[in-house]
C-alpha cells in the first residue's frame, strides 16, 4: 500500500497508516535536430507543447546561472552545479568545467527560455529551462555529463523525470561529480558537516509524524523535513519505508538513506533554536526533502550468511 503524506496520521499500535508563447517558427528550425536527438534518450528537447521565448545570452556567471542581453539573470531549473569562487569561499572542483560547458551550449543564438511555474527565486532571478539553438535541453546536457546534481523543487517540476534519467546516465558511467572524491557522500554523523549543497548518507534513528510535517532524524546531527504539501512528489517506496519506520522503536531497524540537498545550519538562527540544539531537542542540521528524486534507500550492510 502506497503512503500519502496527506493522510498519514499517528495511528494506534498495529496500524500502518491512514490512508510566454508557443514557438511555432522555432519548431520548423529545429525539427531535424529534435528527430536525431530521439535516438539518444533522454533528450528533453524542445517540444511543440513547450511555451518558450527567444533570448540571447550576454554572460555566463557559473554552471547554472547566466545573464541575458535584456538584463535578466536566469537560474537554470533542475540542476545545481559546483560553486565558483565567492571569497572567502573557494572554488569547488569542476565548477569551471560546468561554467565552460554552459558557455559552449549558449554561444549560438537564439536560445529558448521556458520560464518556470514559479517564475522567480528570492534573489529576483528568473527561473527557467533553457534550450540551445538546436533545440537541445541545456540542463539535461549538464546533468548527462556529470557537471551537477539534479534539483527538483515544487512547483518547478517540468521535465524532472527526464532530468533524473540524464543524471542516471552520468552516475552509471561515473562521470563528473559522481567520480570526483570531493562530491562523495558525507556521513550524517561526521564531524565536518557544513552548510550548502551536500550528498549525505546515514541511518534513520527516529521518524516523527505531525499534522503538517514528517521529521526523519538520521544518526548524528541531521534531520530531514518532509512537508505534507509536497505529498504528491514524495510518494514512493522510500516514503513507504519511512512511514513503517515511524511505528518502530526509536533506534531500531537498519534503514539507511542517501539524501541530496541543501544542508541548513540551524545553529546560525540563534535564539531559541540554538538553545534547543544545545539541549538535544533539535538536530543542528536540516535538509528539506520535497521530491522523491532527492533520496534513496541504501543496501543493508548486514552480511549475508
Amino acid at each position: 500500500m502506497r503512503a500519502s503524506l496527506r493522510c498519514i496520521k499517528k495511528a494506534p499500535s498495529g496500524a500502518f497508516f491512514v490512508a510566454a508563447f508557443p514557438v511555432l517558427l522555432l519548431l520548423s528550425m529545429v525539427a531535424s535536430a529534435t528527430v536525431s536527438a530521439k535516438t539518444a534518450a533522454p533528450d528533453c528537447a524542445l517540444a511543440a507543447s513547450v511555451k518558450a521565448e527567444s533570448v540571447q545570452a550576454e554572460k555566463v556567471l557559473d554552471g547554472d546561472t547566466l545573464v541575458l542581453v535584456d538584463g535578466r539573470h536566469v537560474r537554470l531549473i533542475g540542476v545545481n552545479t559546483p560553486e565558483v569562487a565567492h571569497p572567502p569561499r573557494s572554488e569547488e572542483p569542476l565548477a569551471v568545467d560546468a561554467q565552460h560547458q554552459l558557455e559552449q551550449l549558449v554561444r549560438k543564438s537564439p536560445l529558448y527560455l521556458e520560464v518556470g511555474q514559479q517564475p522567480r527565486d528570492h534573489y529576483g532571478r528568473t527561473l527557467g529551462h533553457l534550450y540551445a539553438a538546436d533545440g537541445r535541453n541545456v540542463i539535461a546536457e549538464l546533468l548527462r555529463q556529470g557537471l551537477g546534481f539534479q534539483v527538483a523543487i515544487p512547483p518547478n517540476l517540468a521535465h524532472a523525470e527526464c532530468y533524473a534519467e540524464a543524471q542516471t546516465q552520468a552516475r552509471s558511467s561515473g562521470s563528473g561529480v559522481w567520480r570526483h572524491a570531493y562530491f562523495q557522500p558525507q556521513p550524517s554523523d561526521g564531524a565536518g558537516l557544513k552548510g550548502g549543497y551536500q550528498r549525505l548518507q546515514g541511518k534513520v534513528s527516529k521518524v516523527t509524524l505531525t499534522q503538517k510535517v514528517i521529521w526523519v532524524d538520521l544518526v548524528g546531527n541531521v534531520s530531514l523535513k518532509l512537508d505534507r504539501r509536497n505529498a504528491t512528489y514524495l510518494e514512493g517506496d522510500t516514503l513507504d519505508r519511512i512511514v513503517a519506520q515511524s511505528r518502530a522503536r526509536p533506534g531500531s531497524g537498519d534503514l539507511r538513506l542517501e539524501v541530496r540537498g541543501w544542508l541548513i545550519d540551524r545553529n546560525r538562527w540563534g535564539g531559541q533554536m540554538r538553545r534547543q540544539i544545545e539541549s538535544g531537542q533539535r538536530k543542528r542540521f536540516l535538509v528539506n526533502v520535497s521530491h522523491h528524486s532527492q533520496w534513496e534507500i541504501l543496501p543493508d550492510k548486514t552480511p549475508s550468511h
